[in-house]
């Protein structure tokens, strides 16, 4: 037993700690932001109609990766410099500090179950999750890169897929702190550490009670998610791979869309609020190219906004200021390493680069969707139809066991959705919206569904939307017909924390006590194959792990280091 107690508090301490560092970050770089933006150090109780804590180390998040992506244009991430700059900038939490006299009225059940209960029972899921197979493939390796080198022009010649990482990789690339990586595993669990702190506190908290029942029905939805068929899998966040990214792109998309909506039928928003939201959206872009489709909602918002005087277009573009200098070097940096402004989009490769191979990048393009089972390649090829999409993604003779996956969720999505809506009805007084209102959801929700089945609805590109589909109910519903006793809510909550965790995470935690992520740079993951004089192969597969001699490229590879920044040339046979 004292073992277990041991085991667990050093990781809910690694995790503790993991979490006041993005919290301090992102408070320092809101206050930043009042002072150079608003003239004011006035530090907000509140962010999107939430407790600002809640959204501080999402903030802190969004700094960290934009502020890391200009540094690399200059020196690796593993440079002292670094870790010194944000362990220092924390201090500027100093010029607004609020102490409060510690006392047991201070320390009420929320925020146990908040800060303590809801992530004690997330790291549970460490003793039994190791790195997705793609962290092995490219993400691990393209953060070695970043870590060693400062930006490399046409980095993508090294390894096509590094074109396609996102400032998730940046993020991972600073907390290489702890030889366990257990730190890559957190940033996964904070998004849904997250998610459960923005439903938990409109349940039990808020009194906007569009958010309250839209949390509500999100809460059902993460307990439905263990019941249906093939173990239940309904669309709602799991507990995903070390290394990749879709959780927190799911989360976030939901996220961002509710506050949007709410925000259109509050008809209200302030400047740090919008300039705040616009760097979330501007963020889900960058972890992910196929999240852009919420800035569909967003320009709408800024049309609302506009519309109904809410603030000056002037006000707008000036709330935009850093999201315009984040994305500004975003760009230039997808630019510089991938020949293109968005990658892999082949039509905006225009460029004059030496080192940039003409029309590669259509090829990754296809991969692309391809790989996403998307509609779009049966929708440009004569002869096929939607029924042989329908029929190669649902009924798959070929990927017969994703098939049956893909059926199962899809499928307990849709039950959940009427079981939902019948729990509406039950529960909540129906509300009517205006008919811009309902036009605006009605076109975004429509939007998102064709945007996936065009460019990818695999289920956990889908994560973003199914939430929202499942959440929008709240919109929908007034008054409580029956009221939610606070004791109720609070089981709900930790069942279904509980329950995100599978039971062989108990099991193994009990039992030995250990986690299942190691440190990839000690051990020996394959045999080397040597393909050129500098670079080498698995000999069996196609994970290079975090070898920088390895590729999965045939052709030879010279990296020039000849000018400030090395150049990397691929050279065809």
């Amino acid at each position: 037993m004292v073992e277990l107690i041991t085991a667990f508090s050093k990781l809910y301490f690694k995790y503790a700690l993991f979490y006041i560092f993005l919290l301090l970050l992102g408070r320092g770089f809101v206050l930043l932001m009042q002072k150079t933006l608003y003239k004011t150090l006035d530090i907000p109780n509140e962010i999107f109609s939430i407790k600002s804590n809640i959204i501080y180390p999402l903030i802190g998040l969004i700094f960290l990766g934009n502020l890391l992506i200009i540094f690399n244009f200059f020196i690796p991430l593993k440079s002292l410099f670094v870790f010194a700059f944000f362990i220092i900038f924390l201090f500027i939490n100093f010029f607004n500090l609020e102490i409060k006299n510690m006392n047991l009225k201070n320390v009420d059940l929320d925020k146990i179950l908040f800060y303590f209960v809801i992530p004690s029972l997330l790291i549970i899921s460490s003793s039994t999750t190791n790195f997705h197979y793609d962290a092995g493939y490219y993400h691990l390796n393209h953060q070695n890169w970043l870590r060693e080198s400062n930006l490399i022009l046409g980095m993508v010649n090294i390894f096509w897929p590094f074109g396609m990482s996102s400032i998730n990789e940046y993020i991972s690339s600073f907390f290489w702190f702890d030889s366990s990586f257990i730190l890559l595993h957190f940033l996964t669990l904070y998004f849904i550490h997250f998610l459960f702190l923005f439903i938990s506190y409109n349940i039990l908290k808020n009194k906007n009670i569009n958010l309250k029942a839209a949390s509500f029905f999100l809460l059902i939805y993460a307990l439905l998610d263990n019941f249906g068929l093939s173990g239940g899998r309904n669309g709602f966040p799991f507990i995903q791979g070390v290394g990749k990214q879709d959780i927190a792109v799911g989360v976030l998309f939901c996220f961002v869309s509710l506050i949007i909506l709410n925000s259109i039928k509050q008809k209200f928003i302030n400047l740090l609020d919008f300039s705040l939201l616009t760097l979330v959206v501007f963020f889900i872009f960058e972890l992910k190219v196929s999240g852009v489709i919420i800035f569909f909602l967003y320009f709408v918002f800024c049309y609302f906004i506009i519309k109904n005087k809410i603030f000056k277009f002037t006000n707008l573009l000036y709330a935009q200021i850093p999201t315009i200098l984040f994305g500004i070097v975003w760009t230039i940096k997808s630019y510089l390493t991938t020949g293109c402004i968005i990658f892999p989009l082949n039509l905006t490769c225009v460029n004059s680069f030496s080192w940039y191979l003409t029309d590669s990048t259509k090829a990754y393009e296809e991969i692309s969707t391809v790989s996403s089972l998307a509609y779009m390649e049966y929708f440009k090829e004569r002869g096929l139809t939607f029924s042989n999409w329908f029929n190669d993604f649902f009924f798959s003779s070929t990927y017969p066991d994703l098939a049956i996956f893909y059926r199962s969720v899809y499928l307990n999505f849709l039950y959940c959705l009427l079981i939902i809506y019948v729990i509406k009805i039950f529960f909540f007084k129906k509300e009517s919206s205006d008919t811009f209102f309902n036009l605006i959801i009605s076109v975004f929700l429509i939007s998102s569904f064709l945007y996936l089945l065009f460019f990818g609805p695999i289920p956990r590109y889908a994560m973003g939307t199914m939430l929202t589909f499942i959440a929008i109910f709240g919109f929908y519903s007034k008054s409580e017909k029956i009221k939610i006793n606070k004791f109720v809510a609070y089981f709900l909550i930790f069942v279904s924390v509980g329950l995100v965790p599978r039971a062989n995470s108990y099991v193994e935690f009990i039992i030995n006590k250990t986690i299942a992520v190691s440190d990839p740079r000690i051990e020996t993951l394959y045999e080397e194959v040597q393909i050129h004089e500098n670079w080498i192969q698995p000999h069996k597969g196609d994970r290079c792990w975090i070898n920088l001699r390895c590729t999965m490229h045939r052709e030879n590879i010279i990296i020039s280091e000849d000018s400030f920044f090395k150049v990397a040339y691929r050279i065809k046979q």
